[in-house]
């Protein structure tokens, strides 16, 4: 669960970075070319094997100086042709101060075929970042054997013993819940979830615990993370108890 980060100029600082510290906030380690090259490396060399080749998403921050420095464009089509090979590969496109029309003007337009979106100066990276996250651990979770809400409330309803009884009720009384009660829910989950004797993605689960103390708001987003990360650990409970 590897994201390479693909900017050029001052996006470094505005956003790359930023976006970097809010992937290791939530336990998803971030890549970009000058923050893991050693002096002496061999740039387009290390970029291509230990990025390209290696990750399983990229982030494109494009801008009018991307659009103009020929080694970033080089950068996008081998991400774009790596994941027109590969279905699970994923590409998140993310649009600075160009439109839509300058970048079907460019060399990049081929971009235009995936679903992207604008971020603006001034805006806040948690929004696309959390989208971001969604994505990843909903591609991680659709994996498992256990990959849908469905699924879950028919094995733990199979189940007799005591402890997943109570995951089963606790799952019925979670899909009774109003559609938009995130909060309620991403509450019910992670406690669901810390029943497990073990669990995978702690760190994620601490930092939308703590927004839940803090009493931030708790997106669809952030629910569906929560979400995807049950389904990812019950599928693990059902690998040791099967």
């Amino acid at each position: 669960m590897n994201v390479f980060i693909s900017f050029s100029g001052d996006a470094r600082e505005k956003y790359a970075i930023k976006f970097l510290n809010f992937f290791n906030k939530y336990g998803v380690h971030g890549w970009y070319d000058q923050h893991e090259l050693l002096l002496g490396d061999m740039l387009a060399e290390t970029i291509i094997r230990e990025g390209i080749e290696r990750v399983d998403y990229c982030v494109l921050f494009i801008d009018k100086t991307y659009l103009n420095r020929d080694w970033p464009c080089e950068e996008a089509l081998r991400f774009y042709n790596r994941f027109k090979k590969e279905p699970n590969y994923v590409i998140f496109p993310i649009l600075l101060d160009i439109t839509k029309e300058e970048l079907r003007n460019s060399k990049l337009d081929f971009l235009l075929q995936i679903k992207y979106q604008f971020l603006h100066d001034g805006d806040t990276i948690e929004h696309i970042g959390l989208q971001i996250l969604n994505r990843i651990f909903f591609d991680i979770a659709r994996k498992k054997d256990i990959h849908t809400y469905e699924h879950a409330l028919n094995y733990f309803k199979r189940l007799t013993l005591s402890d997943s009884i109570n995951i089963y009720n606790a799952l019925l009384a979670i899909k009774d819940f109003d559609e938009t009660c995130y909060r309620e829910k991403t509450i019910f989950l992670i406690c669901l979830i810390r029943l497990f004797d073990d669990y995978s993605y702690k760190k994620t689960l601490r930092e939308i615990s703590y927004k839940i103390y803090n009493n931030d708001t708790i997106s669809f987003d952030i629910f569906k993370i929560t979400e995807s990360i049950f389904l990812i650990n019950a599928s693990i409970f059902l690998e040791k108890n099967s």
